[in-house]
């Protein structure tokens, strides 16, 4: 529970903090979004609300997504999950840009999933102030979501 509430006030600072950082300097390597989804799962339901913030440029991208379920009774009511991926693109256009990504994702909790570190995959589409984004990550079982996002530049 420690964890997870750490893991929530980062969240927080990051969600917080990042419009007015992206605004007062003029960041040429990435831009900050942050984004609202839906989440999904093998033999679970991590909960259907997602808070997801990232900071990301063409080649990469760090993020950290919240799921929660509003149920407290449900062992997977909250959950927190990071990652760190590599991405690719498909398809590049002036307006907008496809990709797919791989890469690593830790999760905060301890007791309901195999493992907390496992693989993720990326596939996204982001335009200049719109984002999305379908993500597959694996700990035993796995979590699926999808988010859209708002860019800050």
């Amino acid at each position: 529970m420690r964890k997870l509430l750490v893991l929530m006030v980062a969240l927080g600072l990051f969600l917080t903090a990042s419009p007015a950082f992206a605004q007062d300097y003029d960041l040429e390597m990435g831009f900050f979004s942050i984004g609202l989804g839906a989440g999904f799962g093998d033999d679970t339901d991590p909960g259907p609300l997602i808070v997801s913030g990232k900071y990301w440029d063409p080649q990469w991208e760090i993020g950290a997504d919240m799921y929660w379920s509003g149920d407290e009774q449900d062992e997977y009511d909250q959950i927190g999950m990071v990652w760190l991926a590599y991405r690719y693109d498909l398809n590049v256009d002036e307006e907008s840009a496809t990709y797919v990504g791989i890469g690593g994702a830790g999760i905060f909790e301890e007791y309901a999933f195999g493992n907390q570190f496992g693989p993720i995959g990326l596939l996204g589409w982001d335009s200049d102030v719109w984002g999305a984004e379908l993500k597959w990550a694996f700990f035993d079982p796995s979590i699926i979501s999808a988010v859209v996002y708002y860019h800050f530049e």
